[in-house]
């Protein structure tokens, strides 16, 4: 049985809300999240989903548009990589800002932001993008695709505005040399190219099959490091099974001034230049504070805690991934005052200590529970949490404000100009420090 379409309807877009949509009302008072529509607009809107409570959609036609609407750069696949190409870039952090605000005044944590920081220039910042693949059956030829917002399909691409210049060259003679070796797309699962700051590219090819490793035998793509990963082909997320080609190299990039070693597949900062504003506020937290101890959890390969506070006499790494932590341990070097533990936060609580300092920069999902009942009960006299999802930054600052803590600092960042995502750092104080 064909399932049947949704139905094209006029909406007035009221606002922008946190997942980057245009949100209005439909006519049975539902609301209705928008691609592509701004706040003031009249859209004719293509529904994609429609629930009990709300409906989703993107925008076909736009009837009475806002005065800070723009052309956006990519017109025909904005919508893959930057849906907010088509806001006035000096608009965003107006919008980004008035989000945050929203999203902790439902928690109903009363804070006081420092202006919104975004960088000047848009475009051209990104140092990692993820790509999947697309097959087009006339040229007979693979594209490089992202996934259409608003949408289960995908969208072939040849570049990324976002994306750094050697990004966008390496991903070009990849694909060039896929198609002259015709090698067809089945196999191919995703791609993650990954530039530092001075253009070398770390390339992570995700293949669901290992006999196409051959293939790529011959590959030379200059100032490049490659690797074939195996990832189970029943897993839809790109997740390495096997390494079937090692990468001969790692990537290196300086962080306020102090050099780090990482891989195109671990976590790493996609904007350096924004994230080092990040790293100076929090240096100058750990170095205010006069502590020796801080704790630095979802570590990664410890960019955060090496960059501010190297020099204090006992430094903690706390991060899960196995490969972060064997990067971290690089990283550190032959320091000896540098803890590191292969861990996850939960199971972690006992560095949670009530003296120094603890940087938190979880995952989207935020904080476990445990990690911030913790918190709570044992009450480090500083904590500067950096997070990625306002969202589950404020319940988890809601529920430490409860517990006796106080905002001594708040301010977003625009981690990711163009789109909809969010970087915020909340510094608190125990009411134990302040008394």
């Amino acid at each position: 049985m064909r399932k049947k379409s949704l139905p094209i309807l006029e909406v007035t877009i009221e606002k922008m809300v946190h997942g980057g949509q245009g949100m209005g009302l439909l006519p049975d008072d539902r609301k209705c999240f928008v691609w592509g529509a701004l706040p003031g607009e009249v859209a004719l809107v293509q529904l994609t989903k429609r629930k009990k409570d709300w409906a989703e959609g993107y925008a076909l036609e736009i009837i009475t548009a806002s005065p800070k609407r723009i052309a956006p750069i990519e017109p025909d696949i904005y919508l893959a990589t930057s849906p907010w190409q088509i806001l006035d870039y000096a608009e965003e952090a107006s919008a980004k800002q008035s989000i945050l605000v929203e999203t902790f005044q439902r928690e109903h944590v009363d804070i006081e932001w420092q202006p919104f920081y975004q960088q000047e220039e848009p475009y051209n910042y990104r140092n990692k993008m993820e790509y999947n693949f697309w097959y087009d059956n006339e040229s007979r030829k693979v594209s490089l695709a992202l996934h259409k917002r608003g949408s289960h399909q995908k969208v072939a691409v040849q570049e990324s505005v976002l994306a750094s210049m050697a990004i966008n060259i390496a991903g070009k003679e990849l694909i060039d040399y896929i198609n002259s070796r015709k090698i067809e797309a089945r196999p191919l699962k995703s791609v993650i190219l990954r530039s530092s700051a001075e253009g070398t590219v770390g390339i992570s090819l995700f293949v669901n099959d290992k006999a196409v490793a051959s293939d790529f035998s011959d590959l030379q793509i200059q100032n490049c490091i490659f690797e074939i990963v195996y990832s189970n082909p029943k897993s839809p997320a790109s997740v390495a099974t096997e390494i079937l080609v090692p990468a001969e190299d790692q990537l290196l990039d300086a962080l306020l001034s102090k050099k780090y070693y990482y891989s195109s597949r671990s976590f790493f900062q996609v904007n350096i230049p924004v994230y080092e504003k990040v790293l100076h506020i929090i240096r100058n937290i750990v170095e205010d504070s006069g502590t020796e101890e801080v704790v630095d959890m979802y570590s990664g390969v410890g960019t955060i805690g090496l960059s501010v506070a190297s020099n204090i006499s006992k430094l903690t790494l706390v991060e899960t991934d196995e490969a972060s932590v064997e990067q971290a341990r690089q990283n550190v070097g032959d320091a000896s005052n540098v803890e590191i533990t292969l861990a996850s936060a939960e199971l972690s609580l006992q560095y949670i200590k009530s003296e120094g300092v603890l940087i938190v920069d979880p995952p989207r999902a935020g904080m476990h529970k445990d990690v911030v009942a913790t918190i709570a009960k044992q009450k480090p006299p500083t904590v500067a949490y950096l997070s990625c999802n306002p969202s589950t930054q404020a319940r988890d600052i809601k529920l430490l404000v409860e517990n006796g803590y106080s905002i001594m600092y708040a301010q977003g960042f625009n981690f990711f100009p163009r789109t909809p995502h969010i970087e915020s750092l909340i510094t608190l104080k125990s009411s134990q420090t302040l008394d």
